[in-house]
């Protein structure tokens, strides 16, 4: 008899064993020892946010704190030691960008990258962000497969902007090469920009 499939986006651990990718976990920066392991996520919407933490505590391996709100997320990373913010840019009272910008502020708060999730793909709108001193942005709806080797590939950069892990500056990431079967792995640089 074959078990009920749950389709929730936050199945138990007699559903889908936790497991960690030999690819994701422990990679080490190139010529640096430090790892991309805690990541902050600032997601208002509950299922987004579920979706985001199976797909990079799952498939990635990392370990992710949660915020629902802007003001929830400064203080975590007062607390907290992150090496990445993944960050939803548009939500209701202060955004992702506002809380950005508050983290830039504290001490140690220029040494992390953020990622921001955005439905907003126009190019004005990943200006702004980019300016605003954010590395990278990764458009909605976004290929949960691709996002822990998209958030690695942005925390190499952050981390050895000249060497980013043996790739020659320029080429394209070697997640993009990442076999996916979702179609929105083929959406190229309409759906992941690193800065």
């Amino acid at each position: 008899m074959g078990r009920a499939v749950n389709h929730s986006f936050n199945p138990g651990p007699d559903i889908v064993p936790k497991r960690t990718s030999a690819v994701m976990r422990g990679v080490k920066v190139f010529g640096m020892g430090k790892t991309l392991q805690r990541v902050l996520l600032l997601e208002d919407i509950e299922a987004n946010a579920n979706l985001i933490r199976f797909s990079l505590e799952s498939v990635s391996g990392f370990e992710v704190s949660h915020a629902a709100d802007a003001r929830a997320a400064i203080e975590s990373f007062k607390i907290g030691s992150y090496d990445i913010c993944l960050f939803d840019h548009l939500m209701p009272g202060m955004t992702g960008l506002d809380a950005m910008r508050a983290i830039r502020a504290l001490p140690n708060g220029d040494a992390v990258p953020f990622v921001f999730l955005t439905a907003r793909s126009d190019v004005a709108n990943w200006k702004q962000l980019k300016e605003n001193g954010a590395q990278a942005v990764i458009a909605k709806p976004f290929d949960i497969m691709l996002l822990g080797a998209q958030l690695l590939d942005v925390f190499h950069a952050y981390q050895a902007p000249c060497a980013i892990s043996g790739e020659e500056q320029g080429a394209e990431p070697g997640w993009a090469a990442t076999p996916s079967r979702s179609n929105l792995a083929q959406r190229g640089a309409t759906a992941y920009q690193r800065f």
